[in-house]
């Protein structure tokens, strides 16, 4: 006989990857399992690969552990969901619930509904007739990148849920809730999440400060790596030099504590009737010196770090430095996965939940397929022993049995019919089932052909934003009273200012931007009439070929220089931001060519520079000429341009593979 069902709850942070898994007792839950894994690096460091440690971790955790009977209840960050609080009007029929809350939420989330994942969670206090509701949302692109993770090691949530809510199952029902708010501070690596709740009520924000802001605090005062200050930051507390970091980290203590000040302003505000109790700290970031009683003397409120817990015993493990609080997220998504929590909404995509179902429905269809097909085989056999007596009760008519009705002709069988036409019946209900399993079965598979062609389209998503990144650097850097322009009246009143003539402003202006994926960017010729004679390029060594993509970019200048412009500021500033070692990519060859020119097989030699050919210069013109759309000065003489160059996926080389190559 089975045993009780466990759950496991998983947090993963950017520092650590911690889990509990739990079960009912007769008097509560209990703790029958931990892990906590420490990152090698924190994801958000400029030098980490999140996804590599991201599937580091859930390695490790499987390794350890045998999850294949348990539930499992995923937690996501606080900074990445949206919530929403509001009082409901008075109504009566609490069915209509649903459709009010409905309509809210599409007042509250600012994007399309189509976008977006979302759910809600009454709150109601006994005695009093308000009614008031969170709304807990987040977008489907930022689940999905989170669940991938999971979905490559085969892990399948139950649910997910926001870690903030998590956090509050958990307090709620160690006791920690009552009449008065409680205040939790529970401070991350990238923000803090303050939550404030009774027993029936909560309130929750995220605020973008956290751990690796202090961090880079230290890294500014003691001109120190990020791998280093974060050292320094988690041994400020038997440093020497304790009042040092301290000074050093105090901006961002006094805007953490605007941000809480100002968040406990808002609640006090709409929540006049409820009394403010104490305040609860977590996160390693209270083991910073002075932290918890500078906030305990700027909040004026009674604060107390949550070393433990009083309904769960957590064994010791390593790593995880006694610290009970550090799960307490784990131990709130563990009681949602047993029915144990208060707030029970769910981020889970729909579409995901109804895929697991069939899935775990799938080895049923099989199961009774392979019954129906022995039960066939067995009044066949039967037939065959005895023909005379078929042969009496003979019936040629074919059978046709629809998937609706074959399992019912199985488990409720007829013995009104004749035993060949029953036989007949039999095998074709049979059929129909196996029909219908095969057909349920190929539908599962193209689903998973299409997440894994999916997850590979995922696989460069983080490497696009760097791409980006680096074209968008290596642009030059406008005149800065044309660069803090933020509409058209403010350009327009810059580029007024002597010395800002349209021909000296230094602006490149970018009109399309393609792209296209090759198995070989070698086998792509790129050569243009700039950028290229004397370039420094990448060769590939052997034979194997070299992923990557062809990106052409369609633009202009207004510069006095044309081409020659471009060439010395963005095409060299590509060479440069788009070679930066261990991101994943390089920029290789860069060709620059009017518009007019081809990009392959070639075709991309122009001849003049700087249009000093005359190939670029504008026809003399007798008519009205073109003008600027938003400053009315006359464009015919601007630079327009076509910029291809190759991004190989790969690490850049070593400095002894660069060569110069002028092809």
């Amino acid at each position: 006989m089975p045993g009780p069902q466990t759950v496991w709850g998983i947090d993963v942070g950017k520092s650590a990857f911690k889990a509990l898994k739990m079960r009912l007792t007769g008097d509560g839950v209990e703790v029958v399992g931990s892990d906590y894994i420490e990152h090698a690096k924190i994801m958000s460091q400029q030098d980490a690969d999140p996804d590599a440690l991201w599937s580091a971790a859930l390695e490790k955790f499987l390794a350890k552990n045998d999850i294949t009977n348990d539930k499992i209840v995923i937690g996501i960050s606080g900074q990445q969901t949206l919530a929403r609080f509001s009082k409901l009007p008075p109504v009566e029929n609490k069915k209509k619930i649903p459709d009010i809350v409905t309509y809210e939420a599409k007042q509250q989330i600012p994007f399309d509904p189509d976008e977006v994942v979302w759910d809600y969670q009454v709150f109601e206090t006994e005695g009093s007739p308000d009614v008031e509701v969170g709304i807990f949302a987040i977008k489907r692109e930022l689940i999905r990148d989170h669940l991938v993770h999971f979905d490559a090691q085969g892990i399948e949530a139950i649910a997910v849920q926001a870690a903030p809510l998590a956090a509050y199952n958990a307090l709620l029902h160690d006791g920690l809730m009552g009449d008065k708010a409680v205040v939790i501070i529970d401070i991350g690596t990238e923000s803090t999440d303050l939550i404030v709740g009774t027993e029936s009520s909560l309130w929750t924000r995220s605020i973008q400060l956290g751990g690796n802001n202090f961090t880079e605090a230290l890294v500014k005062a003691f001109k120190l790596s990020f791998s280093k200050a974060e050292t320094l930051k988690r041994t400020a507390a038997t440093s020497k030099y304790a009042r040092q970091i301290f000074q050093a980290m105090r901006p961002v203590f006094a805007d953490l504590i605007q941000e809480l000040q100002r968040s406990i302003g808002y609640y006090t505000a709409t929540h006049r009737g409820v009394d403010m109790g104490k305040v609860y700290g977590m996160g390693n970031a209270f083991k910073l010196p002075g932290l918890q009683k500078y906030i305990k003397q700027n909040l004026q409120l009674d604060l107390s770090r949550i070393d433990s817990f009083s309904k769960i015993s957590i064994p010791d493990k390593e790593g995880a430095s006694g610290e009970s609080s550090n799960y307490s997220i784990a131990y709130g998504l563990a009681l949602q996965g047993l029915g144990q929590a208060s707030v029970s909404s769910n981020l889970l995509p729909p579409e995901i939940a109804l895929a697991a179902v069939w899935k775990k429905k799938r080895p049923f269809f099989a199961a009774a397929a392979a019954c129906v097909l022995l039960a066939a085989g067995v009044v066949w056999f039967r037939g065959s022993a005895d023909k005379k007596t078929l042969a009496t009760n003979a019936g040629t008519a074919s059978v046709s049995v629809s998937d609706k009705n074959a399992w019912n002709i199985i488990v409720n069988p007829t013995q009104d019919l004749p035993p060949r036409q029953y036989g007949k019946l039999i095998s074709a209900a049979a059929k129909s089932l196996q029909s219908k399993y095969r057909e349920l079965n190929s539908q599962g598979q193209a689903e998973i052909d299409k997440a894994k062609e999916i997850q590979k389209l995922l696989a460069n998503r983080t490497i696009w934003l760097k791409i980006l990144s680096a074209v968008h650097e290596s642009l030059p850097k406008p005149a800065e009273a044309i660069a803090k322009a933020q509409n058209a009246a403010e350009y327009l009143s810059a580029i007024s200012k002597p010395g800002l003539d349209r021909e000296s402003r230094g602006e490149i202006f970018i009109e399309s931007f393609t792209s296209r994926y090759v198995a070989d960017v070698d086998d792509v010729t790129v050569k243009g009439e700039y950028g290229h004679a004397g370039t420094k390029t990448f060769k590939k060594e052997g034979n194997n070929p070299r992923a990557g993509f062809i990106i052409e970019l369609i633009g202009y200048t207004t510069h006095a220089k044309k081409g020659i412009y471009v060439d010395k500021t963005f095409v060299e500033n590509l060479q440069t931001k788009g070679r930066v070692p261990k991101q994943g990519f390089f920029i290789n060859r860069v060709g620059l060519m009017l518009p007019n020119e081809k990009a392959r097989s070639g075709g991309g030699r122009g001849r003049g520079r700087g249009g000093r050919s005359g190939r670029n210069k504008p026809k003399e013109q007798k008519g009205p000429q073109k003008k600027d759309p938003l400053t009315g000065e006359i464009s015919a003489d601007d630079y327009h341009f076509r910029l291809v160059f190759d991004v190989v996926l790969a690490d850049l080389p070593e400095p002894k593979e660069e060569r110069k190559d002028g092809n």
